[in-house]
């Protein structure tokens, strides 16, 4: 499967230069405990249409690298847009997992008056399904606020645990007085009963990752994206099965336009919520465009 994966990856994006836009893209984040993740990406298309392959990959002191593919498109219409994406994460220290996402907005302002103060107002659905596969489940429980790379240690399965999770949800955003504000609520289902004894699922947060079982999520982006220093903001919540306490992440980033090139740097404060301490992630990305 990763094979297959990176292979698309790469004929698409040689193949670019037969779209009518190409976009490039890398960020890399650093945190504490020797963390640095790299998402690569790149799209292309018209002024309807998108194609975009990805590649989101991390490591650790306390985890080993886990990777994850990822291949979107989308269609966007004047009044409507609607995208999906099919994702795969390979086998690493007994997991991997499968998975299936797509979305639906729809353009309230789609014959609102030119030049108006509100420039556009969305209204969303979208819908998700993992699955995942592990090899082993916790023979204590002794996993630190889902915090990765806990001190629990693991025992083999002699059956493969297999867990369907579903995630679905609303979103909203507009654009006015040169802003841009979003905002989603998730809820997360599962086709089994969740027990203490299985290993916390990977979650992606941002650039940072952690694990648990996510119950909901909200969050909140705000950008100024007409400046010429554009400067963004958001807020993120997940609540966790288990008695896991909540998790928060802040972020704030900048971005810069120079040409073919827009420059972005960022940083994220990760609370894993129990009392334990906070975590401070930072990131540098550079996107082309031709």
């Amino acid at each position: 499967m990763k094979t297959r994966l990176l292979s698309a990856f790469i004929f698409l994006f040689c193949a670019a230069g037969a779209r009518a836009y190409t976009d490039a893209g890398l960020r890399y984040t650093s945190g504490p405990d020797g963390y640095g993740g790299l998402n690569a990406f790149a799209e292309w298309g018209g002024d309807d249409y998108y194609l975009r392959p990805a590649l989101n990959t991390y490591k650790s002191d306390l985890s080993d690298r886990r990777s994850s593919y990822s291949f979107g498109a989308g269609l966007d219409r004047e009044s409507w847009s609607v995208g999906a994406e099919v994702s795969a994460t390979p086998e690493t220290g007994g997991y991997k997992n499968t998975g299936l996402y797509a979305d639906f907005t729809y353009n309230l302002l789609s014959s609102g008056e030119e030049g108006a103060a509100l420039q556009y107002a969305g209204l969303g659905v979208f819908a998700g399904l993992t699955a995942h596969e592990d090899l082993y489940s916790l023979s204590t429980t002794t996993v630190a606020g889902g915090r990765r790379g806990g001190s629990s240690s693991v025992s083999a399965l002699t059956e493969a645990f297999k867990l369907n999770q579903t995630d679905y949800g609303v979103s909203a955003s507009l654009k006015a007085y040169g802003l841009r504000a979003s905002g989603r609520f998730t809820k997360t289902a599962y086709d089994k009963d969740v027990t203490a004894e299985a290993r916390q699922l990977p979650v992606d947060i941002g650039g940072i990752g952690t694990s648990g079982f996510p119950d909901t999520a909200v969050s909140a982006r705000l950008r100024a994206p007409g400046l010429p220093l554009s400067p963004e903001a958001g807020y993120s919540k997940t609540s966790y099965l288990l008695d896991q306490p909540d998790s928060e992440t802040f972020s704030f980033g900048l971005s810069l336009r120079a040409g073919p090139a827009e420059i972005s740097a960022g940083w994220e404060n990760f609370n894993p919520g129990g009392g334990l301490p906070r975590s401070d992630y930072y990131s540098a990305g550079l996107t082309l465009s031709f």
